[in-house]
């Protein structure tokens, strides 16, 4: 029996990796943006920046299914192996 890591970035598929990274840098840039919209009383730019942390956690969520799904195919693969 095999057994691969399950360390989530050494083990993980590129599309898991691009949605977190996607998720991470949406996340800190709407941050920054809101922060910046506070400062100014800009209403545009606290908009921008809640559709920006919106986005950064759908990229989380769907890392998170990618990542079940191939813990999924993991799994299966080490019961019809053992």
């Amino acid at each position: 029996m095999t057994d691969k890591p399950f360390d989530p970035w050494a083990s993980g598929t590129p599309a898991y990796r691009a949605a977190l990274v996607t998720g991470m840098v949406c996340s800190f840039v709407g941050v920054v943006i809101l922060v910046v919209a506070a400062m100014n009383d800009s209403s545009a730019f606290r908009t921008i920046g809640i559709v920006l942390i919106c986005l950064g956690l759908v990229s989380h969520v769907t890392g998170i299914g990618l990542r079940k799904r191939q813990a999924l195919h993991i799994i299966r693969e080490r019961k019809s192996q053992g």
